[in-house]
């Protein structure tokens, strides 16, 4: 299988991450096997990986010439892998430079956490007027999860993929399907902002904490059937911190 990845484990507090496909096979292809997965979708997979952990770096042409010799294949899956990363905001196509992978702009940044913020406020809403104990009791191990590597600091890309899967947990776990489509698309688009502003700088680990600190008090709320709302509270001035924290690491 194209840019498989085997599972890692992580010692601390005896948790596991299983991350055995990567960042974009866990939100492109949900509730797909991989024995299913068509050979654009699986090249499409290896690259969107490689743009989100920037070994494909903002801005730069991805050529298809060179990745058709690579995966030995013709132009044609080449062609429709980059399509389905363009569908997500991974890749832009122009007439000129041809794909490149999408830029990391102040511009965008706004736009994907105004959004991200509004829908994710009506993921954890919905989360709990839909409270079943074994859907929190798996969002507590998510979280614990999380605890585990908040630290670590050879797991900072994992931390901040943890994170997003318990947002995307969350909107698939309410009964609205669309949301969580929503929610998935926009994952993959913040993905690089929120690597770089989790791991990036002095205050990194504060901005860690902070993230963390939500996630612990937002299954204990769930655990005791309380109000969400000053959660959602926390969670607009959280993300209004972060698209100033993020904007300082665009460079």
């Amino acid at each position: 299988m194209i840019g498989e990845r085997a599972p890692i484990t992580v010692s601390a507090g005896a948790v596991e991450l299983l991350h055995p496909q990567g960042v974009v096979a866990s939100r492109l292809m949900i509730g797909r096997e991989a024995a299913a997965w068509t050979l654009p979708e699986q090249i499409a997979i290896a690259l969107g990986d490689r743009i989100l952990t920037e070994e494909i770096a903002p801005g730069s042409r991805i050529g298809e010439e060179a990745l058709a010799k690579e995966f030995q294949v013709s132009r044609g899956p080449i062609r429709d892998a980059l399509k389905m990363l363009e569908h997500v905001g991974l890749v832009v196509i122009t007439n000129r430079r041809g794909a490149i992978a999408s830029l990391l702009t102040r511009s965008d940044l706004r736009e994907i956490m105004e959004l991200r913020a509004h829908v994710f406020e009506l993921a954890i809403r919905g989360f709990g007027r839909e409270l079943e104990s074994e859907n929190v009791r798996q969002l507590r191990r998510h979280v614990s999860a999380l605890d585990a590597i908040a630290t670590e600091p050879q797991f900072m890309l994992l931390y901040t993929d943890a994170l997003e899967r318990i947002m995307l947990f969350l909107a698939y776990h309410y009964g609205n399907s669309r949301l969580g489509q929503i929610l998935t698309t926009l994952s993959l688009q913040s993905f690089r902002y929120f690597a770089r502003g989790l791991t990036r700088g002095p205050d990194a680990d504060a901005r860690r904490n902070v993230s963390l600190k939500f996630y612990r008090d937002l299954a204990t709320t769930y655990e005791e059937k309380k109000s969400v709302e000053p959660l959602v509270i926390r969670l607009r001035q959280i993300y209004a911190e972060s698209k100033l924290y993020f904007s300082d690491y665009l460079r």
